[in-house]
């Protein structure tokens, strides 16, 4: 679960309506604290969305998140991975939402519903692997 999540980022992540660039074609995932996620353009742009805070495979991976804004508005996703019988229960926590200031409660509103999609996404691809 947490490798399909990390390395396979770009198999399952939704790029038609949750990219930044026009014509976006890859997502990555630098495997290192300090390493980027960003988006790959078709003309071979990169796009930042943010910077690997946290690193340990295969329970827990951190980033701050930013796509489309600065990095100084960057709010923060924390994503943990444990075992259970039946396979792998995956949590996303995304947090830091002061930095919007009176948007907070409207982005992260918007947010709930895009994970929604985004993870539902992930748990066809981590089902299939």
């Amino acid at each position: 679960a947490f490798r399909v999540f990390t390395d396979a980022m770009g198999s399952w992540w939704p790029l038609e309506g949750f990219s930044e660039g026009e014509k976006p074609v890859d997502v990555r995932l630098e495997p290192r604290v300090g390493g980027r996620l960003y988006e790959v353009g078709e003309d071979g742009s990169e796009s930042d969305w943010g910077e690997i805070r946290a690193w340990d495979p295969p329970t827990r991976v951190m980033f701050s998140w930013h796509p489309g804004h600065a990095a100084d508005r960057s709010t923060e996703v924390e994503v943990t991975f444990a075992p259970e019988r039946s396979g792998t229960r995956v949590d996303l926590e995304h947090r830091g939402w002061e930095v919007y200031g009176e948007e907070a409660a409207e982005m992260r509103g918007e947010y709930v519903e895009g994970w929604e999609f985004v993870l539902s996404q992930y748990v066809e691809k981590a089902n299939a692997a």
